[in-house]
């Protein structure tokens, strides 16, 4: 939270407005930096009928007159400690997110009054705050304020009760915006995923069709089998793997084979979940070029206590259950695209999610600054930075593993304005033939940050069954999400640490001698 006086300025302002700003004697400056984009905070400002239940200090607002543009309200409000009405005519500035008010009928003390409200983005995921006051007293204040005689002490009454005002309401609106917003019933859920492929329509429409084909190419996919058909579907078990957990269900599926449509219900829905259903379709977009998509809709249980340890409430298990389909609705996109247009049944996919209690943009700098990775990070043990223009980087990255020094060459666009990192590997790690990936930082709603970290790899089958034993294809996917997690969350956690002023530990352990977060 920030705060400034400004002095009355000598230049003259050009705009009606500006002028008054400029009459005025007394001017002061609030700020608060918000984990929110700018809509949200402007709306919150914009509607003044709900200050009462979000502002401390506002007792209630009257709107006496409202057009879309501008509102005439009467405030009463506590100043000071000392309860005082007023009104104000407020016009809304949409295309700068502000909005600027003219106190028709003053507090006391007071002769004139202008507010201006502005939300000014600093990045994707948080935005400045700015209220400013200008004003100028009565010539004559006895009487008006118990304990208020001089204009002195009226010069100290009515700046202590703008910032300690200011001060609760930014702190009010922070607090307002960076809260969730409960959905309308959390009980109904809705998601969908599309992708365009590069192959014919029949090809893909056959392998969501063919439910063998699943365990092969879904990660999350262990097992899928019929289990009774008709001349229309089939009933299906399906067993996938949800947060290191085993879990499984039936979906009834009924084909449409001549529009490529597939409509299906779970009669034994999945855990926390009281009923699903949905649909896949597959639409051709030339011979070779096609559109999948697949949407689904559920319906949580009323009461998900006793499902799993430590899942008690509707929203803890809605948000478990929204993650899962987000997260492999998206993997089964990438996988079925890459396994219909190339025949590719060795990718993988794995997103980390990790919070963090320090602000999205501080985190994101860590992130970016790969120059300064061999500090940052304990297993880094060197950087060839070939470009960076803060944008786009080109290096190679040395680092130590259990079986000695690897170093894998990374491209990355970085974008500061959605703290977002996208990059790929032309020389990918030994156990891959291709890596890519990204880092987001979002804004957490306890004002700290949560930082996604997504993976896509195609295996080197040859390099994995000899370097893990095995020719166990879901083996080798396993082992590479692992490590690859492995290394978004050390590199996470050195971020944590240096914000933290935490000295660095003087021997990291080795990371995974694959796929570091780029």
């Amino acid at each position: 939270m920030t705060r400034r006086r400004a002095a009355r300025p000598a230049v003259r302002h050009t705009t009606v407005e500006e002028q008054e700003l400029c009459a005025m004697r007394y001017h002061l400056s609030h700020s608060v930096v918000c984990a929110a984009p700018p809509g949200r905070v402007y709306d919150v400002i914009r509607r003044s009928a709900d200050w009462p239940r979000i502002f401390a200090p506002c007792q209630a607002v009257t709107v006496l007159e409202q057009e879309p543009d501008r509102e005439l309200i009467e405030i009463r409000a506590l100043v000071g400690g000392a309860p005082m009405t007023w009104r104000s005519r407020r016009r809304f500035l949409p295309e700068v997110c502000g909005v600027r008010a003219e106190v028709v009928r003053p507090m006391k003390l007071v002769a004139a009054m202008t507010t201006e409200w502005r939300v000014v983005a600093v990045n994707a995921q948080q935005s400045l705050l700015l209220l400013e006051h200008a004003y100028d007293l009565c010539e004559d204040v006895a009487g008006q304020v118990e304990g208020v005689t001089t204009r002195e002490q009226a010069e100290h009454f009515i700046e202590s009760a703008i910032d300690a005002n200011s001060a609760t309401e930014l702190g009010n609106i922070k607090a307002a915006v960076e809260r969730p917003a409960p959905p309308a019933d959390e009980r109904d859920c809705h998601a969908r995923h599309s992708v365009v492929v590069g192959a014919p329509a029949d090809t893909v429409y056959g392998l969501i069709r063919d439910t063998t084909h699943w365990p092969r190419i879904f990660d999350a996919c262990l097992g899928a089998a019929s289990v009774g058909s008709d001349a229309t579907g089939e009933l299906v078990r399906i067993e996938a793997a949800q947060d290191g957990r085993t879990v499984a269900w039936e979906t009834r599926r009924r084909y449409y084979d001549a529009i490529r449509r597939i409509d299906y219900h779970l009669p034994v829905p999945m855990p926390f979940v009281a009923s699903m259903r949905g649909e896949w379709r597959v639409v051709p977009l030339g011979t070779a070029r096609c559109l999948l998509t697949v949407d689904r809709h559920w319906r949580m249980l009323d009461d998900v206590r006793g499902v799993r340890d430590g899942v008690t409430t509707v929203a803890e298990a809605a948000a478990l259950v929204r993650g899962f389909v987000e997260t492999n609705a998206a993997a089964e996109m990438t996988a079925l695209r890459a396994y219909a247009e190339d025949g590719i049944d060795t990718l993988t996919e794995i997103t980390t999610r990790i919070s963090l209690p320090h602000p999205p943009d501080a985190v994101y700098t860590l992130l970016a600054d790969v120059a300064g990775w061999p500090k940052l990070l304990p297993h880094c043990e060197g950087l060839e930075l070939r470009h960076d223009d803060g944008r786009h980087q080109e290096f190679v990255l040395e680092v130590r593993t259990a079986a000695g020094a690897e170093a894998f060459r990374s491209v990355r666009h970085c974008d500061a304005e959605r703290l977002s990192i996208v990059y790929f590997q032309p020389e990918p790690p030994p156990l891959l033939l291709r890596h890519e990936g990204s880092w987001q930082v979002r804004a957490a709603d306890d004002g700290g940050s949560e930082v996604v970290s997504r993976h896509t790899a195609v295996l080197d089958a040859v390099a994995c069954e000899k370097a893990f034993g095995t020719a166990e294809l879901r083996e080798h996917k396993r082992r590479v999400r692992d490590m690859l997690d492995g290394n978004s969350r050390r590199t996470v956690e050195a971020c944590a640490q240096a914000l933290e002023h935490r000295p660095r530990p003087a021997n990291g352990a080795a990371p995974a001698p694959v796929g570091h977060g780029g």
